[in-house]
């Protein structure tokens, strides 16, 4: 009991932020460009000024590639490094006049300043660490709108808007505990959330254990043995202890704590996608494009069966790939049980905030494992393996609570999570209340003590 008082103004408080923030969270998201968004606002490639292939050798192996726009200049983003198909070589680190030229692309208006910076809250995590640093580009519209441009890659890597940041303030921010300040250190911050998350799990096991022996219905005809604001926390803790045990497991397990449900390499993944597509074969390609006068924004090489294959604009040309093609293709992932065209959403391929791409081509492994590949350009776009089905039982599914068909997202949805996220926040609220008073009585019964002991 003791604990569980003590603990729970502390950790008490914490999880009454995580409510009230998750509630923002079901309508905001974290600020980001999305791949598609970036591709559609490129320039289109100005093929007068490509292709120099000259840091490669002609029969040198393209494994993936993508070609576009920085600053009128044509690029190729392979390897995980950016090349400069203009004058050849690594492309050299963006200038702020290019930079504020590539945030004006994105945007569609003139930026007012711009200032080169390695990270800030709204590029903190990992995920950014590639294309560090970035050069903040303000765009001076009412919207407040921020750009950051990879001075690395040349990539719009983050853009957002005034309300963007103070929203995330109010959800994501508190919710992920994404302070920078915390953020940036990924070893530390993983281990503060795994741990404030046991904690919470060991106050909400201690609360709904001291509920049910202080309850005990057998004992007598009375639903609680206390009054006041204590009935009011002893009730609402039954009633929402369940799912504050839900939500507190569920968070926990979204870090993979000491690997669980997280998923090895997937050799199999790698085949599928293995290339024998030569810088040359490639060069040829963008040659041809050239000749033709092709306007495009982006041309990636996506190779199907390890041949050359292209996406430009986010279609492939030619002939489009039939089921047979699909089928033949999927034998790189090894044996199958079953494979298809599926026209709706799944279990494990769905979109909640999202849309997901349908029809998309599914194969179930002999071992369970299922892959999902775009029929329009044959890219394996998800693998899901038994680690990754059990995330989204136990994490994603009981986090969001959205495993009944029709039920799963949208309006409904969103009001009925709102009630119980605000039910469970205010039983949180009553207990930190009371823990608060408790425990300043208890300071000042001390003080009394000590004060007779010295008299």
């Amino acid at each position: 009991m003791l604990t569980h008082r003590y603990l729970g103004v502390a950790v008490g408080l914490l999880m009454l932020l995580w409510f009230l923030s998750g509630v923002v969270m079901l309508f905001v998201r974290w600020p980001e460009v999305t791949p598609a968004e970036r591709a559609a606002r490129l320039q289109p490639i100005e093929w007068a000024r490509c292709c120099d292939f000259s840091s490669f050798g002609p029969a040198q192996v393209l494994e993936g590639g993508v070609v576009e726009s920085v600053a009128g200049r044509p690029v190729l983003r392979t390897g995980g490094e950016t090349f400069d198909l203009e004058h050849g070589g690594v492309l050299a680190p963006l200038s702020r006049s290019e930079a504020m030229a590539v945030a004006q692309a994105y945007s569609g208006r003139p930026p007012v300043s711009a200032r080169l910076l390695a990270r800030d809250q709204w590029t903190v995590t990992g995920d950014f660490n590639a294309r560090r640093p970035f050069w903040r580009v303000e765009m001076g519209d009412p919207a407040r709108t921020v750009v950051h441009v990879s001075a690395r890659t040349g990539e719009v890597a983050q853009a957002t808007t005034r309300a963007d940041r103070v929203l995330a303030w109010l959800g994501p921010i508190p919710h992920w505990l994404y302070p920078k300040v915390l953020r940036h250190d990924a070893k530390l911050w993983a281990q503060v959330v795994i741990w404030t998350s046991l904690a919470g799990l060991f106050l909400t096991v201690t609360g709904l254990y001291l509920g049910l022996i202080a309850w005990r219905p057998w004992r007598d005809a009375r639903l609680s043995p206390f009054k006041g604001a204590m009935l009011w926390h002893h009730l609402t803790g039954l009633a929402a202890g369940l799912l504050t045990l839900t939500w507190t497991l569920s968070g926990l397990l979204s870090m993979q704590p000491w690997g669980l449900l997280e998923s090895p390499q997937d050799p199999a993944a790698a085949r599928y996608a293995a290339s024998r597509v030569t810088v040359a074969e490639f060069g040829r390609a963008l040659e041809a494009m050239r000749a033709e006068g092709l306007v495009a924004r982006q041309v990636r090489l996506v190779p199907f069966e390890g041949r050359l294959s292209l996406v430009i604009d986010g279609r492939r040309p030619g002939a489009p790939l039939t089921p047979a093609d699909l089928a033949r293709a999927s034998r790189a992932l090894g044996p199958i049980g079953g494979q298809g065209l599926m026209r709706t959403e799944d279990a494990y391929w769905y979109g909640h905030h999202d849309t997901v791409k349908l029809p998309v081509w599914r194969v179930v492994r002999a071992d369970g494992t299922r892959d999902y590949i775009d029929p329009g350009t044959g890219e394996l776009l998800r693998s899901v393996d038994g680690a990754a089905q059990g995330f989204r039982w136990w994490h994603l599914a009981l986090h969001r609570l959205d495993v009944i068909p029709g039920f799963d997202r949208g309006a409904g949805w969103a009001a009925a999570m709102t009630g119980l996220l605000l039910f469970a926040g205010f039983s949180v609220a009553i207990g930190v209340w009371l823990a608060w008073r408790r425990v300043q009585a208890d300071v000042t019964r001390l003080g009394h003590l000590r004060r007779r002991r010295a008299v």
